[in-house]
């Protein structure tokens, strides 16, 4: 898509994650949201791919109520643009337990401590919350762990 519509910016975020299997780690990459991407564009042309998608029967849907292609809010936009920073990868938060608190020191996730839902030490994962078009999503991303000094 990106070749045929060159002003037209695709944005696909992902997430780095490690897994376990047969006792090596494994490096992979994820869809941030599965079954969403987001699409940066003037209107008009948003509503041309719409169209040329709809022509080529492309399994490909913009979100849409009453048939008009709902856009994320700008606050949405901004989390997301934080979390991939400059590529298109949410890469790993570094994470510290102190006493009963916990922080984030380091990585896309500093300073949203706000929609973490939970941590997971032994899986290094952070459980993020995120509304995207009005619905909440729970999101697993990688983090590392230091111990306190």
């Amino acid at each position: 898509l990106q070749h045929l519509f060159r002003d037209i910016r695709f944005i696909f975020p992902k997430r780095r994650l490690s897994w376990r299997k047969k006792g090596a780690i494994l490096d992979v990459i994820k869809p941030l949201f599965r079954g969403y991407f987001f699409v940066s564009a003037e209107y008009k042309r948003i509503k041309e791919l719409d169209d040329w998608m709809r022509d080529k029967k492309l399994d490909i849907w913009f979100v849409k109520i009453n048939k008009l292609i709902i856009p994320i809010t700008n606050q949405e936009l901004q989390l997301i643009k934080q979390l991939i920073g400059d590529g298109d990868i949410v890469e790993r938060s570094e994470i510290i337990k102190l006493g009963e608190k916990t922080k984030i020191v380091s990585g896309p996730l500093v300073g949203f401590e706000g929609i973490v839902d939970k941590y997971s030490k032994r899986d290094c994962r952070v459980t993020i919350k995120v509304t995207v078009n009005g619905e909440e999503k729970r999101v697993e991303l990688e983090g590392m762990w230091l111990e306190a000094k």
